[in-house]
């Protein structure tokens, strides 16, 4: 039996598609937070620079100390939420399309890995590592996007990746196609106060 012949699972789909908004958030998520590190050190340097703020002081140093320990904890949350979301939404892809994120999502992986790394391991000035980060963080939301793009077609689901369907639906509220019994007795009682 060949895999165009069985439709996937609606649970795979279901988890590809939350995967890959937990994707795309997390990222989302470095990304602010990769901006925020970058504005707060440069704001940081200038005040010094231009004698706004004493390096020697404690409250200088306290408060910069507190900001990027605060930005550091919140980078390793989005990262390891990152990582695991991306371990899902790699298997899940491969529960709902034969070649899984394919060559585009494999691809952007890869350069998102190597970009990020780079901006870590290799010195060099903080806008040139943070132009790295988000050419990474690009590579890696193209990659994503266009693997849904590419499952939407082969599933025929136009809503994977989106906001999620509502639990509740309009014909959830109408008593007569769940219980007639209990829609005659709405009916009969009628409206309070009437």
């Amino acid at each position: 039996m060949s895999f165009e012949s069985m439709a996937p699972h609606e649970g795979n789909l279901e988890t590809f598609s939350l995967a890959t908004r937990r994707v795309i958030r997390f990222s989302v998520g470095f990304l602010v937070i990769v901006l925020l590190t970058t504005a707060l050190v440069l704001a940081g340097a200038s005040a010094i620079q231009s004698g706004a703020a004493d390096p020697n002081s404690p409250g200088t140093q306290a408060g910069l100390t507190l900001g990027l320990t605060t930005l550091g904890l919140l980078t390793m949350v989005c990262l390891v939420g990152l990582v695991i979301s991306t371990v899902v939404w790699i298997v899940s892809a491969h529960k709902v399309s034969p070649s899984g994120p394919g060559a585009v999502g494999y691809g952007g992986l890869f350069a998102t890995l190597l970009l990020i790394s780079l901006s870590y391991i290799v010195p060099m000035t903080i806008l040139v590592a943070d132009i790295l980060r988000i050419s990474g963080w690009a590579a890696l939301i193209a990659g994503v996007v266009l693997t849904r793009g590419r499952i939407r077609r082969e599933t025929g689901r136009p809503d994977l990746g989106g906001r999620r369907r509502s639990l509740l639906q309009s014909d959830d509220w109408d008593a007569s196609k769940w219980d007639p019994e209990v829609h005659r007795d709405i009916e009969r009682r009628g409206r309070p106060g009437e």
